[in-house]
Formats: C-alpha cells, sequence, structure tokens
C-alpha cells in the first residue's frame, strides 16, 4: 500500500483517544459498556471541558449520560497515582459550569446532580499494571479521614490483559488493537513512523476502525506520532531532569515541523528558547 502519510498536517489538539470517542455512536457504546446500561443517544450529552487538566495534549472526555457524569481519561505511560485529585479539581469544574446561579446552593431546596464516575485507561509497556485497580483520593491523605472520597476506576486495555471490557465493547477493542499493531512493529524494530503507518494500514485491511482510519488517516498518523513522541518525552523528564525534558520535547516537536506557537503551547518555554534550539538544529545541519 502507498505511503500517503508523506504531508500529514501536526496541527491538532485532541488525543487519538478523544478524538476517536469524541463522537456519539462510539462513546455511547462505551459508556454503555462501562456502566452496563442500555442508555441511547438522546441520553448521551458530551461536556468536555475547553481546559485540559491532563497533559499538553487533550485525552479527556465528559459526558452526562441519564443520571451519570463520566468523565474518560486515556493514559498511555504509568498511570498517575494522582489521577483522584486531578479528576477532583475536574468535576469541580464540570459542576461549577453546571450550576449557573451559584445563589441557589445557599437556598433550602437540595441541588442535585449527575452521579460521577471516573475511568482512566492504561495502555503502556508495564506488565506489572494489573487489568483493573482503585485508585483513591483518601490514599493521599495525611491522617484517616471519611469526610472526603473519589474513586478513580483503572482499567489495562492492553490486548493481552484480556479485559472485560474489550470483550464488552468493539469500538474500545479496535483502538485498542490499533495500538498493539503499532507495539508490535517497534518490537520488530521498525522505526516509529513505519510501525504507525503499518498499523494503520494493517487495520485497514483487516476492516478495523476502517471507516474512521479512511477518513482521518493522515490525522492519526500524527496523533499518534505526538502521542509516543509525548510519552518519551516524559520519561526523558525522569532520566535528564524536567528542564532537560522539556527541552527534549521541543527539540522533537521542532524536527516533527510544528509551529513556534504550538510548541509554546505543549512547553510552556519561551519563544525566545524555542528560537534558539530551532537555531541549534539549523547549525547542527549545516555541521
Amino acid at each position: 500500500m502507498p505511503d500517503k502519510f508523506s504531508n500529514a498536517n501536526p496541527q491538532f489538539k485532541d488525543s487519538l483517544f478523544r478524538d476517536y470517542f469524541n463522537e456519539p455512536t462510539r462513546l455511547l457504546a462505551l459508556c454503555n459498556s462501562l456502566l452496563h446500561s442500555h442508555f441511547s443517544e438522546n441520553d448521551l450529552e458530551i461536556n468536555t471541558l475547553d481546559a485540559n487538566f491532563f497533559s499538553a495534549i487533550k485525552n479527556d472526555i465528559s459526558c452526562k449520560l441519564g443520571n451519570n457524569f463520566l468523565v474518560l481519561v486515556e493514559h498511555q505511560s504509568t498511570v498517575n497515582e494522582n489521577m483522584p485529585f486531578r479528576f477532583l479539581i475536574y468535576i469541580s469544574e464540570l459542576l461549577n459550569n453546571l450550576v449557573q446561579n451559584k445563589k441557589i446552593i445557599y437556598q433550602k431546596t437540595l441541588v442535585t446532580f449527575p452521579a460521577p464516575k471516573f475511568f482512566v485507561f492504561y495502555d503502556g509497556n508495564d506488565e506489572s499494571e494489573p487489568v483493573e485497580r482503585i485508585l483513591k483520593l483518601s490514599d493521599a491523605f495525611a491522617a484517616s479521614s471519611s469526610s472526603l472520597e473519589l474513586i478513580v476506576h483503572s482499567v489495562n486495555i492492553n490486548l493481552n490483559k484480556d479485559a472485560e471490557i474489550l470483550a464488552r465493547c468493539l469500538y474500545l477493542q479496535h483502538y485498542s488493537t490499533l495500538i498493539a499493531y503499532v507495539k508490535f512493529g517497534l518490537a520488530e524494530g521498525l522505526s516509529r513512523r513505519q510501525a504507525i503507518i503499518n498499523a494503520i494500514n494493517r487495520c485497514i485491511q483487516e476492516n478495523i476502525m476502517l471507516d474512521y482510519l479512511i477518513d482521518k488517516k493522515e490525522e492519526v498518523f500524527s496523533m499518534l506520532d505526538f502521542q509516543w513522541n509525548l510519552d518519551d518525552a516524559k520519561a526523558a523528564w525522569h532520566d535528564e531532569g524536567f528542564e532537560q525534558g522539556i527541552e527534549s520535547v521541543a527539540l522533537n516537536l521542532l524536527n516533527m515541523g510544528f509551529s513556534f506557537d504550538k510548541i509554546h503551547e505543549a512547553t510552556k518555554l519561551s519563544l525566545d528558547k524555542i528560537q534558539e534550539l530551532a537555531k541549534a538544529i539549523t547549525e547542527q545541519q549545516f555541521n
């Protein structure tokens, strides 16, 4: 199959997970699988916050389904133990937006809102990560307390873990299959670019995410390439220190053709610093 990825456009804001599931039919199927429910699209309202609490790239989805608020996040690196606190910030903002007239919370009548439920989907490479586990806000408390709790359900969606949710939701199974095929290619020694291209083409041949991949092939390549790059950068933050790790991200994004503004948005480095890094790349190419 010809390589049609040479002009892939890196100007995007969402992760592949959010882009793929930010569509009513697929999101409804995923949420119904999580809740063991049978809601229809008329019961679904996507209400993802514009602000992004989790990373340099938006990978969160929130929606109202019946009387439930679901907040979903996908992680490729290790599951962050601080996710309950980060979800607390998220749901506080979500509920704050829901109550337009703040005066009503001082009235006697009970203010009701949908029941929140939080999920993290893990597809990283840590074989010790269990199929499912519970993260609790109270685990971070310095002393015992029964006054506040927030529970996050973490699900390992790697194909070899056989999570039950993959059998219940074909869309999530297909998403995990695409990620697995990229990993297979990397394990065989392919470059990241070629591993992603091969995975996309293989999924198309096997009728996996078919319509979505045909329609957005180049965008999918860009999103996957950036996600893997960001994951590598997170490891660099630990190995090299935060500042050096951020510069490593910026260098990789410059090599991928991202604009200075986009790199500033993702890394928070100053434009002067980004220009300095770009100049270093240019000088290196001519030496």
